[in-house]
Formats: structure tokens, sequence, C-alpha cells
């Protein structure tokens, strides 16, 4: 008897029609697709898996069977729909349509489009959301999304939403969130900032841009959210950098040592501005920093060499793409 499957669009095998697949798959608690799999599979497995509480969908095409395997199940509470490389907006709308459904059990939910129904709203009870709006960006009618609450949310992580979204959105929940990530809202997002400072007191981690317009508003951030620990900085616009660090090491949290910053080779600090961060954050007597770059020189791997020597930085790392960034990942 399996609690686990992942099946591949490489795997032809109708595993539904296997001797004792209903003895082996009735259990079934997590299931991940990849790939175009037949839906015949998926209505078999429909049939006979009812019990599955996590379950990942990675299609390119409107797989029918996907929509009965989740529709029969009983307890679903982790659904992932990523890769849905289709213009039918027919076939989002059934699958949101379907997620009401299961509204008492759904506490994480992933998708890479916009939300194309109201649908959303009545997920109350969702803990995670993430929305990765790359297909289906149609924001001439999503603005009830602006009234949208989710009490009980503790992770979000968005990519091209709205800053007048998420600002209600955050507004709406209950103080719970501790983990936020929000790529490309646009650089005028000082609303969006006040926001988070005044309604996410328990915030551990948080990646958002930053530029000169709305650098002050993380020194507000800084000192409302006392539970910070790591922090994702993209380089908005235009920044300062020395300001940047002044307010980093005056004003963070003394739980806050993780620090991972993109910039482009052009946009990035001179070495001098990161020497004089680590001689502040050194005369502060913090906790040694774990520190990432998405662009790093010979001149930052010696300057980073010599503060780990003295303690100052624990492990330094850097990564030429932020979109191979572990959001909250640092390796200790």
């Amino acid at each position: 008897m399996y609690t686990y499957l992942f099946i591949s669009q490489q795997c032809n095998l109708p595993i539904h029609l296997i001797p004792d697949a209903k003895y082996c798959f009735s259990e079934l608690k997590f299931l991940h697709c990849y790939g175009n799999i037949k839906k015949d599979t998926l209505k078999g497995l429909a049939r006979i898996s009812k019990s599955i509480k996590k379950l990942i969908l990675e299609f390119s095409n409107n797989n029918s069977g996907a929509i009965k395997l989740i529709d029969t199940q009983k307890n679903l509470c982790d659904v992932i729909f990523n890769r849905l490389m289709t213009n039918d907006e027919s076939f989002c709308k059934v699958f949101e349509e379907l997620l009401i459904k299961h509204v008492d059990t759904i506490k994480y939910l992933k998708i890479n489009w916009m939300p194309v129904t109201r649908s959303i709203l009545y997920l109350v009870n969702l803990k995670s959301l993430e929305i990765d709006s790359f297909y289906y960006s149609n924001w001439t009618n999503c603005s009830y999304l602006e009234n949208l609450s989710l009490p009980s949310l503790k992770f979000l992580k968005v990519k091209r939403i709205s800053s007048k979204i998420l600002v209600n959105l955050i507004e709406n929940t209950r103080g719970l969130l501790t983990e936020i990530c929000i790529d490309r809202e646009g650089d005028n997002n000082k609303d969006l900032i006040q926001a988070i400072y005044e309604n996410c007191p328990k915030l551990k981690y948080l990646k958002l841009i930053f530029n000169n317009y709305n650098i002050l508003e993380l020194k507000n951030l800084l000192i409302n959210c006392q539970y910070l620990s790591g922090l994702i900085i993209i380089l908005g616009n235009e920044l300062d950098w020395n300001n940047l660090f002044k307010i980093l090491t005056d004003s963070s949290p003394i739980n806050l040592y993780k620090f991972k910053i993109f910039f482009t080779c052009y946009k990035g600090p001179k070495v001098e501005s990161l020497e004089l961060f680590f001689e502040n954050w050194k005369g502060k007597n913090r906790n040694p920093m774990l520190l990432q770059t998405s662009y790093s020189t010979l001149k930052y791997f010696n300057l980073t060499e010599k503060y780990k020597a003295e303690g100052i930085i624990k492990k330094y790392y850097h990564n030429l793409s932020e979109s191979t960034f572990e959001n909250f990942e640092w390796l200790d």
C-alpha cells in the first residue's frame, strides 16, 4: 500500500489497471503528476484514491482527468497547479470553482495564473497562498480581489500582482503573516510597505523591492517587525546603498542577520560601501550575518573573506540570477 506517488509524462502505463491497484493506491496521501498524463489514468485514480491530502499537478494541456481527481477527494489540504501553458480560461474557471467544494479542508494553494473567478474569496481557511500571474493577467475583471479576506493566512508569495490588491489583502489578515514574498509589483510600493509593518507584527521573512522612494519605510518596518530574521532586497530603479546599509545597521531587530540582495552588475554597491556596512555591523555587536548577493567580484570576495575571518560574516554566497534565489533558505 502506497501513500506517495509520482507520475511523469514518460509513464505510459495505465497504473489504475495494474493488478491490486485498488489496494496499492487506496490510501494515497501525496500525488505529483508531471507532464501530459493520460486523462483515463487520472480518472482511474480518482475512482481508487479519495484520501489525497497533497496534490501537485504540472500540465501543459487541459486534462479533464485532473478535474475528476480533485472532485473526488475527501480531505484535500494542499494544491499546487503549475505550468498551465494554455489560453483556455474555461479550464481555470472549472478548476477554481471546484476548489469551493473543498473550502473546509484546503489550507495551501499555489497557482500560476491570475484567478479568473471569485472562488478564491471563499477559501477563508487558507494558511498559504502563492500566485504567479504570468498567465491570464487580466486586470480588468479582478477588482473583487481588493476585498479578499484570508484571516488565517501565514504565508504569502505572489508575482505580478498590483500593490493595491496586496495592501487590501494584508490589511484583511489577522496579523498572522510570518512570510511575505512579493515580486514584480512595481517600484511605487510605499503603501504596501506601510500595510506590512502596520498589520504583520509576527513577520519573520520578507522579500520586496526597495529604492530611494520607499527606503525610509524600510526603517519603520524594521522597527515595527521585531521578529524579522530574514530579508531579501530587490533593487528598484535607484538605491542609495550607504543609506540602506545604515538603516540595516541602526534599525534591524536583534534576530535579523540573514540578508539576500539582488542587483545588476552595473548598480551594485561599491566595495567601500560594503566595507563600511561590515564595520558598522561589527560595532553594533550583532549576530554574524548570512549574506547572499546576485553578483560578485574579486574585490567583493576578498572583502567578505576578511570579515568572515573576523567573525562578522558567517557565510557569503553569490548567485547570478534572482530567479535561482531560494526565497527563504539560508545555509547556516
